[in-house]
């Protein structure tokens, strides 16, 4: 579910008022040409003017909308967030019932994300420009990491009632196996490139050890 970042086509709008849909098309350009820049030339790197030149609008539309490139940055990083959320959740089907085969499931989901262009790009747009930007780690946080914490514990929580097993600290056991795969990830991807599949076999053999202590969950 590897979604790539593409340039975006440069708008081609007809003379006179817009209309609501014209609006609309408009908005998204915007946001996926500037984030396409961001992502490529970094904050510093990218001006107002060439991303209103690069979308194919005027820049007196551009700053309509956006007043600062921060106000732009900001809505670009909101939005990305958003749809990243959106797209990357994934709900255990009937056919997924066993507590192993819905953990898999959340590993191959993570390894997906963890290699994904668009997630390293806006993780490390974000990262160097957090002294700029203190509200954006918080909220990709948010959006990445505790929500995969949740929907984790979710799972097993849910696994052990289904199956008689208490369990008392669901959220940690979420957060050891996340940190874990993660913390893996971030040490061998320095000196190797790393593919879904890779993770994914990693962070199999955790769930799998760590299913062998379930009763101390």
């Amino acid at each position: 579910m590897a979604r790539r970042t593409t340039s975006p086509a440069k708008l081609t709008l007809k003379r006179g008022r817009p209309t609501s849909t014209e609006m609309a098309l408009i908005e998204q350009a915007i946001l996926a040409t500037a984030r396409n820049m961001f992502l490529t030339n970094g904050f510093d790197g990218v001006s107002m003017e060439k991303i209103a030149a690069a979308t194919g609008i005027t820049r007196t539309t551009l700053y309509s909308r956006y007043a600062t490139k921060s106000d732009l940055f900001r809505s670009v990083v909101r939005e990305t967030l958003a749809h990243w959320y959106a797209v990357s959740r994934v709900e255990p089907t009937d056919g997924l019932m066993e507590i192993s085969n819905i953990l898999h499931l959340r590993i191959a989901d993570m390894a997906s994300v963890l290699v994904d262009p668009l997630f390293r790009g806006l993780h490390l747009l974000v990262l160097l420009n957090r002294h700029r930007f203190p509200d954006l780690a918080p909220l990709m946080h948010e959006f990445g990491y505790l929500n995969a914490v949740r929907l984790l514990a979710g799972d097993i929580r849910a696994a052990a009632q289904r199956d008689d097993v208490p369990v008392a600290q669901p959220e940690a056991v979420a957060e050891h196996i996340l940190t874990a795969v993660h913390g893996w990830f971030l040490q061998y991807d320095l000196i190797r490139e790393l593919t879904a599949q890779d993770i994914e076999a990693h962070g199999r053999e955790i769930v799998d050890l760590l299913l062998l202590t379930r009763e101390h969950w």
